[in-house]
């Protein structure tokens, strides 16, 4: 069978499922049996595909149709400018998350900064260690509840080439003093943490709700828990005119902010994500 046969034979395969990005899944799914970029189905649809490739192409095609995300099936998710590797372990990156990035990037225009920075619930590392990308004398400590998590964050550390400067802390916010052994002060506090509510579970795509951790996924029965857990330490973990950058959920915006804003930490702007959502929050600590 040719490349742009096998493509299409998937495709509709996918979209009987009710896949939506069925072609596109298709050709990454071929590309990726035949270890090629998804260009290469492009450039090459007349190529035949051998019989034992086409097996393992079959076997990707049936964890899809069982909603498993392309990301998952190949190993790796493209975010910011890295690939990072993907498990059942770690919550998979998504593009929205990349307006936390761009948030920082506008406090701190300054990319020689020697920025410390702790990822809150780091999961792939993805948050922290595409702000590493971006500050080259920065340092970042990823913290998680989940070891396996670590495991994955440290692993990609390692293949983007910035090992030396992430650290990795196994911790739980739910357990008092959970941020008081994480060193100084940081001049960014940055977290995706879990904001999906109760009410919302049965709601989800089969690919989040039945690949993607569930401690990556629910913040209680309002999806705001994490946000009580953080602001209580951000006195500990955030320097004096440093910034926090908090992911959100769709609507959460307004009680994110009532919550996270007291005491010394004031309001500086939200963050809308490609889709027009307003995504994340972005607080300062300012002098007591």
């Amino acid at each position: 069978m040719i490349i742009k046969d096998k493509v299409t034979e998937l495709t509709k395969r996918f979209e009987a499922v009710g896949i939506d990005s069925a072609r596109t899944d298709a050709r990454m799914l071929v590309a990726f049996a035949l270890k090629q970029e998804p260009i290469y189905i492009r450039m090459y649809p007349e190529r035949d595909i051998e019989t034992d490739v086409l097996s393992v192409i079959d076997g990707f095609a049936e964890r899809r149709i069982k909603r498993e995300p392309v990301s998952k099936i190949i190993g790796t998710r493209g975010f910011w400018r890295l690939d990072f590797k993907v498990t059942a372990d770690v919550l998979d990156p998504r593009p929205d998350s990349e307006t936390l990035i761009e948030e920082v990037l506008k406090y701190y225009p300054d990319k020689s900064l020697p920025l410390k920075i702790v990822d809150l619930g780091t999961g792939s590392g993805c948050l922290a260690q595409a702000l590493l990308c971006e500050y080259i004398n920065a340092s970042a400590i990823g913290v998680d509840i989940s070891q396996k998590a670590l495991e994955i964050a440290f692993e990609n550390a390692k293949s983007n080439g910035l090992q030396d400067r992430f650290k990795t802390k196994l911790a739980d916010w739910n357990v008092e003093g959970w941020a008081d052994d994480l060193g100084e002060p940081f001049d960014v506090v940055i977290s995706n943490p879990p904001y999906i509510t109760e009410a919302e579970r049965n709601e989800l795509a089969p690919e989040v709700i039945g690949y993607d951790p569930a401690l990556a996924l629910f913040g209680g029965q309002e999806g705001i828990d994490p946000y009580y857990k953080i602001s209580d330490a951000l006195s500990v973990l955030l320097k004096e005119k440093g910034l926090a950058v908090l992911e959100f959920g769709q609507g959460q915006e307004n009680k994110v902010r009532e919550i996270v804003c007291k005491n010394d930490v004031v309001f500086q702007s939200f963050g809308v994500d490609f889709g027009g959502i307003t995504r994340c929050i972005s607080i300062t600590r300012q002098p007591s």
